[in-house]
């Protein structure tokens, strides 16, 4: 089977649907099919190449609804140029992600006109949202689901509004593909004093001004206690100027950094409050050793299951979140118990686990088409 990615985002930018694209294609090429990944370079960089992944065109990160990504476009000569190409590979089918960030995926796929499974990574605004980036995210999103051979999300959060705009809607339910090993084998450092780290994007999408509101709480409480922020974006001039005690920032870390700060973690925060259809780093911290306590969004619940339910916090309730951290540092017996439940539920997303039924997904593709 030779299969095309296509991800609307550039691979050099850490996120949850880079790294599921770039897993599922290494566990799939194991698995002796071949794979061919076509991304926008980062804004502001040349296209390069580099093994399987092909970047054309170029991109500008834009911000809708609280969180930041590429708008990436390509000229007709490049388009047709890369499409030669896949052809003559002998490309099978395109494996399309989140479609309607415009507009290369949209580009190659018309061109290219080959069997499509779509993954819908995010969850799509409110049904009653009347802007215009709103009604056009759902146009946009009818018009993939109608004309895709199947369908993925990564948990049930955006099966409801899916299923408004498309009511014979029947999407495959597939935790995001992600090589979970290297987060697994992550050597342990335990800190004597509570050990809690943020790493993600510094945005209004993922709650980090409620964090803060929070650790004011947790270090007058636990002055011993220690804050990890991890990451970078729009917010970070806020963080840095908190001053909160027991705080530290970190940056923005590359892989190894970030395993390393999680399995020295007793708890991983992840307050998003809205707009999370999985919840990647819940995995990978899990994976690692580290706790998650979370903001009760649909997304975060599918990772950590009614088992789980118990570290889930009211979304945007800076004092429920510090309450709940407070409550897990006072009990650590509870932590290590916690740790080991942590590690089992987290290999669920491990591509090892999630891959054959990806791969049965593309062979039903094939077969329907």
């Amino acid at each position: 089977m030779k299969i095309v990615q296509l991800c609307p985002y550039s691979l050099s930018r850490h996120g949850g649907v880079q790294r599921h694209v770039r897993d599922l294609s290494a566990w799939l090429s194991r698995q002796n099919h071949e794979v061919q990944i076509i991304a926008p370079p980062a804004p502001g960089q040349d296209p390069q190449k580099d093994g399987c992944l092909s970047e054309i065109g170029r991109s500008r990160q834009i911000s809708i609804h609280g969180t930041a990504f590429e708008l990436s476009h390509a000229r007709r000569r490049d388009i047709q140029a890369t499409v030669a190409k896949l052809r003559e590979w002998g490309a099978d089918m395109v494996h399309m992600h989140t479609p309607w960030t415009p507009m290369l995926v949209w580009q190659l796929w018309r061109a290219l006109a080959l069997p499509t499974l779509t993954t819908i990574h995010a969850t799509l605004p409110a049904p009653h949202g009347n802007g215009l980036t709103d009604r056009y995210i759902r146009r946009a999103a009818r018009h993939f689901i109608h004309n895709s051979q199947a369908v993925v999300i990564p948990s049930n959060a955006p099966r409801k509004m899916l299923q408004s705009l498309v009511p014979e809607f029947t999407p495959h339910v597939l935790p995001p593909a992600v090589d979970l090993t290297p987060w697994l084998n992550a050597p342990h450092t335990r800190h004597r004093e509570l050990s809690v780290v943020y790493l993600g994007r510094l945005e209004p999408r993922k709650g980090i001004d409620v964090l803060l509101d929070a650790w004011a709480d947790c270090a007058a409480q636990l002055p011993q206690a220690t804050l990890t922020i991890a990451g970078d974006g729009a917010l970070t001039p806020l963080v840095l100027r908190s001053g909160l005690p027991g705080m530290r920032y970190f940056g923005r870390p590359d892989d190894t950094e970030a395993r390393a700060l999680l399995a020295g973690a007793d708890i991983l925060v992840a307050p998003a409050p809205y707009g999370e259809s999985y919840g990647l780093v819940l995995a990978e911290a899990m994976a690692a050793g580290a706790v998650p306590v979370a903001a009760e969004n649909d997304g975060y619940k599918s990772v950590l299951g009614p088992q789980g339910s118990d570290l889930l916090t009211e979304p945007g309730n800076a004092k429920a979140l510090s309450a709940k951290i407070i409550e897990l540092a006072q009990d650590r017996t509870r932590l290590e118990r916690l740790r080991d439940w942590a590690k089992s539920t987290a290999l669920l997303a491990d591509v090892a686990q999630v891959g054959p039924a990806y791969l049965r997904v593309f062979q039903s593709v094939l077969d329907g088409a």
